[in-house]
């Protein structure tokens, strides 16, 4: 059993920290609202995710140092622009432990990835990214979901991935950290245009070609700025698989 602590209460943080409750894990999670702690100590729930019960072993605090004392790694899942300020108000409580990034997106300023923004404020700290496709109602329900840990340390992500593993719950181990935080911040941008096409009617036709040239784009960007071919090798299998099902429907 891990002591693991969430920074942040929203869908995603409260998704995990049922997730990992449920495999049996002790979860300490940081809210910056009152309300939100009391939501989630005294009725059991999120207002995120209203049709949640959650877990007896997840209690909630706006302390850092009372969630962060005595854990194994902390999950950071505050919004990405929020990021920096966050992090330097509870740096000084991580000594040693992990931070693992559940966050998507950059630092809107500096156009830096949150693993750069956390590095640059505790340049000694062991950091890792948590990434996938999954949503958060479906993991907070136990749907089967696959994510990606990437690390530079191998003990970080072993730790993660044995804390997260489970019947319904596929973990795979990655050392490209800035590709796996690449995916998971740019793809966002193409699932908001595609949700313009059909905001606007456009057909499966437009939806495809934007999801085909869309994941192709975040590849070669990908490997521009340094990353093996071989890590995107899931979006052109992703962007194969999209094309089938529309040939299907």
């Amino acid at each position: 059993m891990k002591q693991i602590a969430i920074i942040g209460s929203g869908s995603w943080g409260v998704a995990l920290a049922t997730h990992l409750a449920n495999n049996g894990h002790k979860i300490k999670i940081w809210s910056f609202l009152e309300e939100e702690r009391d939501l989630i100590n005294n009725e059991r729930r999120c207002k995120f995710l209203p049709d949640l019960k959650i877990p007896e072993n997840i209690v909630c605090s706006t302390n850092f140092e009372e969630v962060i004392r005595d854990t194994d790694f902390i999950l950071h899942v505050t919004p990405s622009k929020f990021t920096r300020e966050t992090f330097k108000q509870y740096k000084q409580y991580v000594g040693t432990k992990p931070v693992i990034i559940c966050s998507k997106g950059f630092e809107r300023d500096t156009m830096k990835t949150l693993d750069e923004v956390i590095t640059e404020e505790m340049p000694e700290v062991k950091v890792g990214v948590l990434s996938g496709p999954s949503h958060a109602e479906e993991v907070s329900i136990a749907l089967p979901t696959l994510l990606v840990v990437a690390s530079l340390d191998k003990q970080v992500r072993e730790e993660v991935q044995e804390a997260f593993m489970c019947p319904h719950m596929r973990v795979y181990t990655s050392t490209d950290v800035k590709g796996v935080e690449l995916g998971g911040a740019l793809k966002n941008i193409i699932a908001f245009c595609a949700g313009v096409t059909a905001g606007i009617g456009f057909g499966d036709n437009t939806f495809a070609a934007l999801i085909t040239r869309g994941l192709e784009e975040i590849s070669r960007l990908g490997v521009a700025i340094g990353r093996k071919k071989r890590n995107f090798l899931w979006i052109k299998w992703t962007r194969r698989f999209s094309c089938y099902l529309f040939e299907q429907t």
